[in-house]
């Protein structure tokens, strides 16, 4: 049931004491037979102490509403007797103001005749004083001109102008009028002259425009001369500022450029819709646009010049010259001068980020060069090459940091520009800039040089140096200059929403750049000692050979070269390789002299020479063991050998096995190689007879 439905039925409850529809002998009743006498006499006191209750509260409402009537009344009393004094005053107001009416017009009537006379002798005096200006306008016009006071002529002839059309024909204003036309036609003729002299301000310019206008010229005619004249006028500052681009700094050059072209630009433009407002501006903004074009390519060519690019200089040069560009967006209703400006922040933060990258790589190139001589007069054995390649590290990534610190300032909250997301985001663009620069630039002259290594004599060393350089990089270096970026944008610009710069061009490039330089080392040592042998081999007559009595010279000074790079390597590249088993371990001739056949040699793992070189120490020693012996291979293939000469080789192969398998070199390619090489010489030997394991030892030993 609702809730009006149910206060409905507690109206109308006959037993509800508080209803209007209560019977007291229906309660009465149901009270006696519901209730028992305690409870009667209980609800009997409680009857009677709300009864109380309510009749207390009646008669305090009664006292309230009778003090409150009374105060009623007292105030109305009060309020009568005001009224009465009030009614008093106004009596005699209305008493006072018919008697000054009465007054105000006797006086009237009596000073009618006298005001009449008065108003008649104004208007005499106002006629003689336009007639005495007339009179005397030729002269107040040439004493004007004379004076310079161009504006007060037009302005006193512009005002008798209309007199002397009415009255012209009068044989009294005949001659007024054509003396006046003459000395107007006159100062017409001054200020044409006047816009055509090189020496007027614009601001000149613009009035003697505005006074031929308001002599009635043309205004298609005096808009052409206007333009044309500030043309001539602007071509003037904009030599004088062309004159100051190697000769002044960027603040100076923005100063002059402010306060001379673009203030009389301003100028020019403001003074043009306001003097020719009606008419359809076709010619200004091809004129406005010609200009700041000009201006725009002065302000590169100064911003090139290499005394301007201190960060600070730089910075407040161009705050200055984007603050006067906004103002004059608004002048010039064309947006490409706000588009322009925008392109002139960019261009500059951009500009900067190339001089940073390429100061970098010039500075670097200069540490490189010290470290290249430092190797090559000290050599691996006095060079520490893990702190050459931390101190190059650490070069870089410094500069590089310090570049981008230094781009944040194109970010300071005091640069009218600084605040700008555009602003940001080039900022960010040009610092991502100098980074990938920086590092693609290291990875292009790390190619070269692997390339030009046999031709400039470039130390192998600095080659590792270099390899290793680029790995670190590529491994955590681009992510430390990443971060480093990111964090410093959220610093300068907090809020700033930063696209994911992409790593993997960087990373490719240094990967690359590295796998060159290693190739190259590898290549490299791997000639050289393929060099020695190939001479030794070729130039020595096999068949006369002598019987052994030790290695030849050449075996050492290839086990120095191999040892000279192997040093090397192991101050840069850890060492990945595993100790060969004991069964590698045999010599040569210890095998079964069928595995030297050929059919055996057609069925044996294939050794790539020229494989990619790994990121090891193993792996760069291999690389460049495997040119090398397989150089002496195949010049031995090429050879004819005597018993004793076969001896040699044999003597000269065991020699190298144990001094190449001290290195950490892989002793089964190593084994390999050697054996290919004996057993070739073998089946080229017209007496094939090896010596005793033992003898060549003690031949090794004592050699």
């Amino acid at each position: 049931m609702s809730d009006p439905d149910t206060n409905k039925q507690d109206n109308e409850n006959p037993l509800d004491i508080d209803g209007s529809s209560f019977n007291s002998e229906m309660y009465l009743d149901c009270l006696m037979k519901c209730a028992t006498l305690r409870q009667v006499m209980d609800k009997e006191a409680e009857v009677i102490t709300q009864s109380q209750f309510l009749q207390s509260e009646m008669q305090t409402l009664v006292y309230e509403n009778y003090n409150k009537f009374i105060s009623a009344t007292e105030t109305v009393r009060k309020m009568r007797s005001d009224f009465q004094i009030m009614q008093e005053e106004m009596n005699k107001l209305s008493e006072n103001i018919n008697k000054i009416t009465t007054f105000s017009s006797n006086i009237s009537e009596t000073l009618k005749e006298s005001g009449n006379n008065v108003n008649r002798l104004c208007s005499t005096r106002q006629l003689l004083d336009k007639l005495q200006f007339l009179f005397l306008l030729p002269t107040q016009l040439n004493k004007a001109i004379q004076e310079g006071r161009y504006s007060d002529a037009v302005h006193d002839y512009t005002h008798a102008q209309k007199v002397l059309q009415k009255y012209g024909d009068q044989p009294s204003f005949q001659s007024i009028q054509s003396e006046c036309s003459e000395i107007i036609y006159d100062l017409k003729k001054s200020l044409r002259e006047k816009l055509l002299t090189p020496d007027t301000t614009a601001s000149e310019l613009a009035e003697s425009v505005g006074l031929l206008r308001q002599l009635q010229e043309s205004d298609s005619s005096l808009q052409d001369i206007f333009l044309n004249c500030a043309e001539s006028r602007l071509e003037q500052h904009l030599k004088s500022l062309s004159s100051m681009v190697n000769s002044t700094d960027i603040l100076e050059w923005v100063e002059k450029c402010n306060g001379a072209i673009l203030a009389d630009l301003g100028i020019v433009i403001t003074c043009y819709h306001d003097m020719f407002q009606d008419k359809e501006n076709t010619n200004l903004p091809d004129f406005a646009d010609k200009v700041m074009s000009q201006v725009f390519h002065l302000f590169e060519d100064v911003v090139r010049r290499p005394e301007n690019i201190g960060t600070e200089i730089l910075i407040r040069g161009l705050d200055k010259f984007f603050r006067k560009l906004q103002a004059m967006s608004e002048i010039i209703s064309s947006d490409g001068v706000s588009n322009k400006a925008l392109d002139v922040v960019i261009q500059c933060i951009n500009h900067k980020a190339t001089m940073q990258h390429q100061t970098i790589q010039i500075q670097f190139k200069e540490n490189l060069m010290r470290v290249r001589q430092s190797l090559a007069t000290k050599g691996t054995e006095n060079a520490d090459l893990k702190d050459i390649l931390n101190s190059l590290q650490v070069y870089l990534m410094q500069k590089i940091q310090a570049s981008l610190l230094d781009l944040m300032a194109f970010l300071q909250n005091n640069l009218s520009f600084g605040l700008k997301p555009w602003c940001a985001k080039g900022v960010a663009d040009s610092c991502w800039l100098v980074i990938s620069e920086t590092l693609i630039n290291l990875s292009d002259m790390v190619k070269t040089l692997s390339v030009m290594q046999t031709s400039n004599n470039i130390p192998f060393e600095l080659l590792l140096i270099l390899a290793k350089l680029c790995l670190e990089i590529q491994e955590n270096g681009v992510t430390i200059l990443h971060n480093h970026l990111t964090r410093l944008l959220e610093e300068a610009s907090p809020g700033l929403s930063i696209d994911k710069k992409d790593t993997n061009n960087i990373m490719v490039n240094l990967s690359t750049a590295a796998q060159s330089a290693l190739d190259s080392e590898v290549v490299f040592i791997g000639q050289t000692a393929a060099q020695m042998l190939r001479v030794s081999v070729l130039a020595r007559d096999w068949l006369r050979a002598p019987e052994p009595r030790g290695p030849r010279a050449v075996c050492r000074r290839v086990v120095e070269t191999l040892a000279s790079a192997d040093s090397a390597a192991s101050q840069l590249f850890p060492t990945n390789f595993k100790p060969s088993s004991d069964s590698s371990r045999r010599t040569i001739w210890s095998r079964a002299p069928s595995s030297f056949s050929p059919i055996n040699r057609l069925f044996s793992e294939r050794i790539e020479v020229f494989s990619p070189a790994g990121a090891d120490r193993a792996a760069l020693s291999n690389g460049a063991l495997k040119v090398a012996l397989k150089a002496l291979v195949e010049c031995v293939r090429l050879r004819t050998f005597s018993r004793h000469g076969l001896q040699q080789l044999q003597v000269d192969v065991h020699f190298l096995q144990q001094r190449l398998s001290c290195m950490g070199n892989d002793e089964r390619l190593l084994n390999a190689l050697l054996e290919d090489a004996l057993s070739s010489a073998q089946l080229r030997c017209v007496d094939p007879q090896l010596m005793e394991p033992s003898i060549v030892d003690i031949i090794c030993e004592r050699g």
